[in-house]
């Protein structure tokens, strides 16, 4: 499975696409996470339906620096790839 996921809230701040990616590392994802034209991060992550929500949950969850108000979710076509980086 694959979604894109667009979190919106206090993104300015916190290395967000860094943590992101620690994120999706530590869940074995692959995929990519990028700040939108908005000032949202997009982030594109594949894998397991329940590591996705778990990644989920983990981002919505913030830290001193960013928080997160609301996520938009996409189900897209899966890809081929090997990690998850910062685009």
């Amino acid at each position: 499975m694959r979604k894109k996921l667009t979190f919106h809230g206090s993104l300015s701040e916190g290395g967000v696409k860094y943590v992101a990616q620690r994120y999706a590392m530590m869940l074995k994802l692959t995929g990519v996470s990028s700040r939108g034209a908005d000032g949202t991060i997009v982030a594109e992550v594949q894998g397991p339906e329940d590591k996705i929500d778990q990644f989920i949950s983990k981002m919505k969850q913030g830290n001193q620096f960013f928080s997160v108000s609301t996520v938009d979710e996409e189900e897209i076509p899966e890809t081929s790839e090997k990690m998850f980086r910062i685009g």
